[in-house]
């Protein structure tokens, strides 16, 4: 993205809820659907179920070597990759932890929720509720890989629901994010959550192969 159009997170200056997110691609201006195949998908759920491994588990060094040993290293966005790099590089163990605990307020743990979604989309999610409580991760725990699993066979069961679905599922949320937008423009409260929305609309338009980079 260009410095143009780099999205704008508006907070709360009260409670520091994130409020609102502009300047990212909800309407992309492709607009014939291409869906990713369910190889492509499971294996950018695997990356962030990897990301959040790297984020919070306490030993990320063996979440990075589980990533390598299982050849998922090439399919990191260029930013997992600058993270997974960091529990294997020459920094002390304190400023590891200390890397690792800025990661833990980091934005970039909203990604639970695109993973959710990315989940559903290859059918190991029955149903993605309305975007007001954010996902704890517990209910996802059985539908992936444990930490030094084989993920070949996560990727060769992988199943893409309809592209109707998709669609359906995608508009669903463009809806929702334009409450939430006409919500924030007249200074009213809404009950949908912004970085849940936002967080799913950014995963369909990528399975849908409405943006070509995963990292925003």
């Amino acid at each position: 993205m260009t410095e143009a159009n780099t999205k704008q997170v508006v907070f709360d200056p009260d409670s520091q809820r994130i409020e609102m997110i502009f300047n990212f691609p909800v309407y992309p201006e492709r607009k014939d659907i291409r869906l990713r195949s369910a190889g492509e998908v499971a294996r950018r759920a695997l990356a962030l179920h990897m990301l959040l491994g790297v984020i919070f588990y306490e030993e990320p060094e063996k979440v990075v070597n589980w990533a390598i040993d299982e050849g998922m290293w090439d399919y990191l966005s260029p930013r997992e990759q600058e993270i997974f790099r960091m529990p294997l590089s020459d920094l002390s163990p304190a400023e590891k932890k200390r890397e690792q605990r800025a990661l833990q307020s980091n934005l970039l743990t909203w990604r639970i929720e695109g993973l959710q979604a990315l989940l559903w989309s290859i059918g190991r999610v029955d149903e993605l509720d309305m975007p007001i409580e954010r996902c704890d991760g517990s209910d996802m725990s059985e539908a992936l890989p444990a930490l030094g699993e084989s993920v070949r066979p996560f990727i060769a069961s992988a199943r893409l629901r309809p592209s109707e679905e998709m669609v359906h599922m995608l508009e669903e949320h463009l809806q929702l994010y334009n409450q939430q937008v006409e919500a924030y423009e007249k200074g009213e409260k809404h009950p949908f959550d912004t970085m849940i929305t936002y967080e799913r609309i950014h995963a369909l338009n990528w399975v849908c192969g409405l943006i070509d980079e995963w990292d925003d």
